[in-house]
């Protein structure tokens, strides 16, 4: 059964789909998801999501960092079924520049230009945060991704090496730079982030 959302938590909306910030209480949600995106992390690691791969996600952060500067935001239909999972961190790996580590959408909804709204979108509220840039890593083995987000306008600064459940993989980093821009209108929701800290999120550690 659906768990009832709360408004407030509403991170941005596009026609179709919105984003919400989530934690502990819908990593059920979140595995699920994993588990139907099997595909992407055989490609990505060469075996299926781990029954921790949710927490995992939710509990990972860079050192130095706390969870106030972690967000990961499920990407909701009409309907209100978790069709697609964000996760970028702020000030990272400096100061008004962010970190994204996943963008992700279930087979049936990839090639249909959803990952090109919600990143802009994505962009936006970084932007209106003070970001100045944004970072990735793409796998050398998801030549998709590298194209993705070549089109986004992200540009290769480099390689580099790491070790995925045992598995030497070659990745590749990338980098967009943001300039300045006015706070937008309309459906995005700009005020979330400063009602959420207003409202005793950033005593949270």
């Amino acid at each position: 059964m659906s768990r009832l959302r709360d408004p407030s938590e509403h991170v941005f909306e596009l026609t179709g789909c919105f984003g919400i910030r989530l934690d502990e209480r819908r990593e059920g949600d979140l595995q699920a998801f994993y588990d139907r995106c099997r595909d992407y992390f055989e490609l990505v690691t060469g075996q299926p999501p781990s029954p921790t791969e949710a927490a995992d996600l939710l509990a990972a952060l860079p050192k130095g960092k706390t969870r106030d500067d972690k967000f990961v935001i499920g990407l909701f239909d009409a309907p209100g079924h978790l069709v697609g999972v964000l996760d970028v961190i702020r000030d990272f790996p400096k100061p008004r520049e962010w970190y994204l580590g996943l963008l992700l959408f279930e087979p049936t909804l990839r090639g249909q230009k959803l990952g090109d709204r919600v990143y802009h979108r994505l962009e936006e509220w970084v932007a209106a945060q003070g970001g100045s840039a944004v970072h990735l890593i793409v796998e050398e083995v998801n030549p998709r991704a590298l194209r993705f987000w070549q089109r986004m306008g992200f540009e290769v600064r480099g390689m580099g090496k790491r070790t995925l459940r045992g598995t030497e993989s070659v990745f590749i980093r990338m980098t967009r730079e943001l300039a300045p821009r006015p706070e937008p209108t309309g459906t995005f929701i700009p005020s979330w982030l400063s009602a959420w800290l207003k409202g005793g999120g950033a005593a949270r550690g």
